[in-house]
């Protein structure tokens, strides 16, 4: 299968045409190009500046209906629940708190209504390196080790890391297969302490520095978003690599 990409900002040879999710018209971009598969994982917020949630549900409106008759893969993101129960099954319903998980929990409803032969992807926690870099997440933890400073994280929040060509993997694979409605992707519930202690590991970094810590009371923050994922491993086969394996695997390669 043959793929081409869009790009916002920056050219890439994998996705050489530019397109702004917030203001083009896919709509001739799928008469142009007609794609059996449409893979969105476009970002639900500008990272630069504001764009009110009106005008983010016309720009998804617009795109799922110009992909409306093909098949349509969305990446969302376990931000669409609240963290209050944990080990979420892909029938949960979604409980948003924030406006990125409202955003994500729309463009859902929107794929839903619109797209009969639909998959939304949940990815929980990705990391890893994207073109030789490290993720902004565990970057800034590996450069704070490395400068021997002290880094704080919770021992009593909970996420289900999945390395990015895992996700990556998966998300192929569920084309590939053509698994319908909603796919969970994400490793063993984890706290975000012991994911960071491990990555630091698989890196090659002392963890010394690393100190666990609590969720203030008063704190309002999803505490377990961790999500259930038996679905992707009866329908990819895939079953995701440990952090520390993940990580040594990316620096071999």
């Amino acid at each position: 299968m043959s793929c081409l990409g869009t790009h916002y900002r920056n050219e890439q040879p994998y996705a050489p045409i530019e397109f702004d999710f917030w203001k083009d018209d896919p709509a001739s971009l799928i008469d142009r190009y007609q794609p059996a598969v449409v893979v969105c994982a476009a970002a639900v917020e500008y990272y630069d500046h504001d764009i009110p949630r009106e005008s983010f549900t016309a720009a998804a409106e617009r795109l799922v209906t110009a992909c409306r008759d093909r098949r349509f893969i969305y990446v969302s993101s376990d931000a669409v629940f609240d963290g209050t129960m944990g080990q979420y099954p892909e029938t949960a319903r979604p409980t948003p708190v924030s406006e990125y998980g409202h955003r994500l929990a729309v463009f859902e409803k929107l794929v839903r209504s619109n797209c009969e032969e639909y998959c939304i992807v949940r990815p929980s926690y990705l990391y890893g390196f994207a073109r030789g870099e490290l993720d902004h997440r565990l970057a800034r933890t590996r450069d704070k080790v490395q400068a021997g400073e002290t880094v704080e994280y919770f021992t009593d929040m909970f996420k289900s890391p999945i390395v990015v060509t895992e996700a990556a993997a998966a998300i192929s694979a569920l084309i590939e297969e053509s698994v319908t409605g909603i796919v969970h992707c994400g490793g063993p519930r984890t706290s975000v302490y012991e994911f960071h202690c491990e990555a630091l590991a698989g890196l090659g970094f002392s963890t010394d520095t690393i100190v666990p810590t609590r969720i203030p009371d008063g704190m309002d923050v999803p505490r377990d978003s961790s999500l259930k994922t038996t679905r992707l491993l009866q329908t990819t086969g895939i079953r995701p690599t440990t952090v520390r394996e993940a990580l040594k695997q990316n620096l071999s390669e």
